[in-house]
């Protein structure tokens, strides 16, 4: 009897390990453990069709190549013969379709596992003051979202869709350590429509389907026009951020970013929103002196906050506040590590690698 029943707990543990894995990952386990195939030939069997928009922008081209290096079919969202052949270059399949026509979306996603939704439309600094500037942002977030998510539902077998939010939406919090599981969104303006797309991420969630919100910090790197912009800033002594140097700004390295939503996509990640920061956020003053150190000045004299409301316009509300976020949860369901652990270590990278010069 006793072996009875160490056998039937054995089995329900068994069964309970494969409910916990996504398709992929089962399907991986049990062509290893149960049938013994090699490695290489279960690569080659288990490779995933995944659909990307936004896959040949700053975030969008790490994400391709790490999926396509790791033997994944990428299809991605073109816009015109010259995205088409940048696509071809990374190794994806291009695609004409329109986020804003379900019907377009339809064929677009039919036989795609995932769908990870990198598009944006950021406007430039001088612009982003003015909330009509966000439109199309606003536009590719919710409305694009949502038809992503009717079109994948339609055509079915589609098992996980991710979408990169923004971190911003958190309310200003001191140097209060939070998340997304201990603090509520208080989103400015412009962040509306990012909140408007997790909650569609979130319906597609259910019936073994994943949907999973991934809140950026502000991303930067030797691939992000954003950093060669603050440094040309820097250059002239100048911290062309909002904020006072005691607020917690919460930045994520371009690569690590790209790292997470791979993690996401093949590991498994529970549906739900999830925070994708450095490990250790730093107040904007000693950011100010990472940078400071990077471009060969002593200090960098930051902007009165008079002129950065007035430049800034309706973006200040989010971007002045102080945001000491965790990524503690995703750490948890995830084998995820970020290589750079905080900003002195990412703008000290970009210093000895030699790219404070932006590159041209």
């Amino acid at each position: 009897m006793a072996h009875a029943e160490q056998h039937e707990s054995i089995s329900q543990a068994f069964l309970l390990l494969l409910e916990r894995l996504t398709p992929y990952e089962r399907a991986v386990f049990l062509l290893r453990e149960i049938f013994s195939y090699r490695y290489d030939e279960i690569k080659e069997y288990n490779t995933m069709e995944i659909f990307v928009t936004g896959a040949t922008r700053v975030l969008g081209h790490p994400v391709v190549q790490a999926l396509v290096d790791g033997g994944h079919r990428v299809r991605a969202l073109s816009r015109s013969e010259e995205n088409a052949a940048t696509l071809r270059e990374l190794g994806a399949n291009p695609v004409a379709a329109s986020l804003f026509e379900v019907e377009s979306l339809k064929p677009a996603l039919t036989g795609s596992d995932a769908i990870l939704h990198l598009a944006t439309r950021i406007p430039p600094t001088m612009k982003m003051g003015r909330l009509s500037a966000w439109q199309e942002n606003d536009h590719i977030r919710r409305e694009g979202t949502r038809n992503l998510v009717e079109a994948a539902l339609a055509v079915g077998g589609v098992q996980t869709f991710i979408y990169p939010s923004f971190a911003f939406v958190y309310p200003d919090s001191g140097d209060r350590w939070i998340d997304a599981d201990t603090t509520r969104a208080q989103p400015a303006a412009t962040l509306h429509s990012t909140l408007d797309a997790e909650v569609a991420v979130a319906s597609f969630a259910g019936n073994e389907r994943r949907g999973i919100s991934l809140r950026l910090g502000a991303f930067y790197g030797p691939e992000s026009p954003a950093t060669w912009e603050f440094l040309s800033y820097a250059r002239r002594g100048i911290a062309a951020f909002p904020g006072s140097r005691d607020a917690y700004l919460p930045q994520i390295w371009v690569r690590d970013v790209a790292s997470a939503i791979v993690a996401a996509l093949t590991q498994p990640v529970p549906s739900g929103i999830y925070d994708i920061v450095d490990d250790e956020p730093l107040r904007r003053g000693d950011m100010f002196d990472a940078v400071a150190h990077a471009v060969g000045r002593k200090q960098l004299r930051p902007l009165p906050d008079l002129l950065m409301r007035m430049l800034l316009g309706t973006k200040y509300d989010d971007m002045h506040r102080s945001l000491r976020i965790s990524n503690r949860r995703f750490k948890e369901v995830s084998s995820w590590q970020p290589t750079v652990s905080n900003a002195r270590v990412g703008w000290t990278r970009i210093a000895e690698e030699g790219r404070v010069a932006e590159p041209g």
